[in-house]
């Protein structure tokens, strides 16, 4: 009597962990979905955007294997339950670093655009001394209207820079702008060395 006493509460034990086992954890799914929305509302897919796309496909798989799981006869969504409550969790860190690191890439855009902007001053003394013979002239036009695009980018980068709202965006233009600027430089410096004009 006792020993069949004990083998149905173990019975009973082990359907009940059968069953919470095979429950879809659909509360911890919907948080995470959650999560990773308001993460995004505060630009976590702008400023960390590996981690970010990590989280996000990391979800999309666990949803894939929900299904496939259901489809099995023994079903288990403990470890699915986990790292949905795991992804919780992280989105809620890096949405809160956020600030710190727009913060940080603004600091860096604003050195980058006054680095671009010096070179940009740099180039265009140079065009000025810069020999004007007749296949030089021509390269001169070239190299003047590269600089009005150049100039464009970081004005806008410079709008962009003021309007506070994508840091990463400013960064990426200057550095697209400061590499024309570079291979302008360098290539008016060594036409004006072989022209024997002196830098």
């Amino acid at each position: 009597m006792k020993n069949r006493f004990f083998l149905a509460i173990a019975t009973v034990a082990a359907v009940a962990l059968m069953t919470s086992c095979a429950k879809v954890p659909q509360v911890e799914l919907d948080a995470a979905s959650a999560a990773l929305e308001s993460a995004k509302t505060v630009q976590t897919d702008v400023y960390f955007p590996v981690e970010f796309a990590a989280l996000n496909d990391s979800l999309t798989v666990m949803l894939q294997n929900i299904e496939t799981q259901k489809s099995k006869s023994a079903k288990d969504f403990k470890v699915i339950k986990t790292n949905a409550e795991a992804i919780t969790l992280k989105a809620g860190e890096l949405a809160g670093q956020v600030e710190a690191k727009k913060l940080e890439v603004k600091t860096g855009a604003e050195t980058m655009m006054a680095d671009a902007k010096a070179l940009l001053f740099e180039a265009k003394a140079l065009v000025l001394k810069a020999p004007k013979g007749k296949e030089g002239k021509a390269v001169i036009e070239e190299i003047n209207n590269e600089l009005t695009v150049i100039e464009t980018s970081l004005n806008d980068a410079q709008v962009l820079y003021d309007g506070g709202t994508n840091y990463v965006q400013v960064v990426d233009k200057v550095k697209a702008a400061t590499e024309g600027l570079n291979g302008i430089i360098a290539e008016l410096k060594e036409a004006m060395a072989k022209a024997g004009i002196k830098v």
